[in-house]
């Protein structure tokens, strides 16, 4: 992780600075897709918002990056911020940032194929029906079945299925919050639907070109997963939780970034 305090000495730097971006997401907003985060309680808290970017990223501005996002008025006042009060996603409003955390997430998987090792016998058969197991308690999350168990505890006889790095990919990251949902997820008993829509909408969110050189298909995007704070109080995206996360996703081909936000929240009992 990067830390960041606020009394960095900023003119020594160009800041980034920020616009709002139109892009529609055909995909995310599909009627299809909106019954199935419906269904994982991830509709009303899960949003994207797009901007564009002044200046070209490199990963060791990862920390500089996010602290100039998080500290931009117009970022402030169109970032999605989930409200209990009124039950919808409202903008963030004006904070004084203190401290920003970012982490540079891996993404260079290119194939779906990437999770054919699921259907493996005990987890998922090969018609796609996912193993049951008996109910038990895995980091506040109600787990009936194998798949849960593989993507929460080391103790799933499936765990090593995927590496600690494959489980820091980009993709993994965004099948496992689909699957986890929110506080009060329905579970699908099929896997189709958690592996179609975490491929519509990851080809939604990345961006790929064929290298000039090995002719191969490669991912240009990068990924941070940020936080930004005041003192011990984490402004955004909310209380930790592995259910509340912000990812910024930079298009460097025309500098646009998307923000793929969630707050699980205080649950629901």
């Amino acid at each position: 992780h990067y830390f960041i305090q606020s009394n960095l000495r900023m003119e020594e730097r160009k800041k980034f600075k920020f616009d709002v971006a139109n892009k529609k997401y055909l995909t995310f907003n599909s009627k299809d897709v909106k019954t199935d985060l419906t269904r994982w309680d991830l509709v009303s808290r899960l949003a994207l918002t797009t901007f564009s970017y002044n200046d070209y990223f490199k990963d060791y501005q990862a920390k500089d990056f996010a602290f100039d996002f998080f500290s931009d008025p117009v970022v402030q006042h169109n970032l999605k911020v989930y409200s209990t009060s009124s039950q919808e996603l409202v903008s963030w409003g004006s904070h004084e940032i203190k401290e920003v955390q970012a982490e540079i997430i891996p993404c260079t998987i290119t194939s779906m194929e990437f999770f054919d090792r699921l259907v493996t016998p005990g987890l998922v058969r090969d018609m796609g029906a996912i193993y049951k197991c008996l109910d038990e308690d895995i980091e506040g999350f109600l787990v009936s079945d194998e798949l849960h168990r593989m993507l929460l505890t080391e103790e799933s006889d499936h765990w090593e299925l995927y590496s600690e790095d494959e489980r820091q990919e980009f993709l993994f990251l965004l099948f496992k919050h689909l699957v986890l949902g929110g506080p009060i997820c329905q579970y699908d008993d099929m896997l189709e639907r958690y592996l179609e829509v975490t491929k519509s909408l990851y080809k939604e969110l990345v961006t790929v070109q064929k290298s000039s050189e090995s002719k191969n298909i490669e991912i240009v995007t990068k990924v941070l997963k940020v936080s930004a704070w005041d003192s011990d109080i984490c402004w955004y995206p909310g209380d930790e939780h592995l259910q509340t996360f912000c990812y910024v996703i930079l298009n460097p081909v025309n500098r646009i970034c998307t923000v793929l936000s969630h707050d699980f929240g205080k649950g629901v009992w």
